[in-house]
């Protein structure tokens, strides 16, 4: 492997790189992170469980509320929040520590990535890339670049860059025709592996599309496939507030921002509002993250109350700056 791929590949194990170096971590004593990051399965299938709850008695309102279009919408969209917000076990899966069992972080992960469409080794080492390079312009393969203007802004909440990447992914995968930004994170040892996940993934959405037609039925449309796009703005806007409008250095302490969340929300995303904290130290389980928060708190450049607060600001930045843009013209 040459030093640039090796670069490449750092986060599957390690810290920065040599091409971004980040600190940060150093404020978290070796003490504090040998205690907070002792792994255990209880905590994640207790959340495990309150996810999967809310997802039945969500889903139960979309039933009993399919008569009436104007009350069906509201509950799709609540019913979608809570399929989207499925992403948090998942990212914790990817990185082994929302369950001790090693198994059981592989067959959640498997089986919430075919649910949302995300493959998941794929996303394991992007992921890892992400965590490398945290708000590298060109190597962070999750930066969310600032909105230039509010129609732009509206854009990235809505996913209009998010769901051609995603499907381009899928179809990329299933041909093995991985471009060269996705090579620089995903090793050409485990290229093949990826592609058999993918193409299984696709066979399984087949199979539920002729499942569908053949008994025409619509409940993948109804209680899978809508509620998941609907839902995904939701998802968007809280990924958003993750690193947008921080800054663009190998700086932990002032790149990612912990949002002070609800407890509902906190609960629902698996803690992972603690987003600094998170990036400061991966390997630190989701449930230990707040007592993380308590140690590292007088360090972090970029904590908000609530994601409400986040977008304000955010959109008071983009006014302010469409408006300096318009006066300069």
């Amino acid at each position: 492997m040459s030093g640039n791929n090796a670069a490449s590949y750092a986060g599957i194990g390690g810290i920065g790189s040599q091409i971004w170096p980040l600190t940060g971590p150093e404020v978290v004593s070796r003490k504090k992170l040998k205690e907070l990051r002792v792994r255990s399965n209880g905590p994640g299938l207790f959340n495990l469980a309150v996810h999967v709850l809310a997802l039945i008695v969500s889903g139960l309102l979309v039933y009993v509320t399919s008569a009436t279009l104007w009350l069906q919408i509201p509950a799709m969209l609540v019913y979608g929040t809570v399929i989207v917000l499925t992403f948090a076990p998942l990212h914790e899966c990817s990185h082994g520590t929302a369950f001790k069992t090693r198994w059981v972080n592989h067959l959640v992960g498997y089986v919430i990535a075919t649910l949302t469409f995300r493959p998941f080794l794929y996303f394991k080492y992007r992921h890892a890339a992400h965590h490398t390079y945290t708000q590298h312009k060109d190597r962070d393969p999750d930066i969310v670049p600032f909105p230039h203007s509010f129609g732009d802004y509206l854009a990235q909440i809505v996913g209009a860059e998010f769901w051609p990447k995603l499907f381009g992914t899928l179809w990329r995968g299933s041909v093995a025709g991985f471009n060269e930004n996705e090579k620089t994170f995903l090793p050409e040892s485990v290229r093949r592996q990826v592609a058999n996940e993918i193409r299984l993934q696709l066979l399984f959405y087949i199979a539920v599309i002729v499942a569908s037609i053949y008994f025409s039925s619509t409940f993948a449309l109804v209680y899978w496939l809508i509620p998941r796009i609907i839902g995904e703005p939701v998802l968007r806007s809280i990924r958003m507030a993750e690193h947008t409008g921080t800054e663009e250095s190998p700086n932990l302490l002032a790149n990612t921002r912990t949002t002070l969340a609800n407890p509902l929300l906190r609960q629902l995303y698996w803690n992972m509002p603690f987003h600094a904290e998170h990036h400061l130290a991966s390997s630190v389980p989701f449930h230990a993250l707040a007592k993380l928060h308590d140690h590292v708190e007088p360090h972090l450049e970029c904590v908000t109350k609530g994601y409400i607060n986040v977008h304000r600001e955010i959109l008071a930045e983009v006014l302010r700056k469409t408006s300096s843009s318009s006066s300069n013209d």
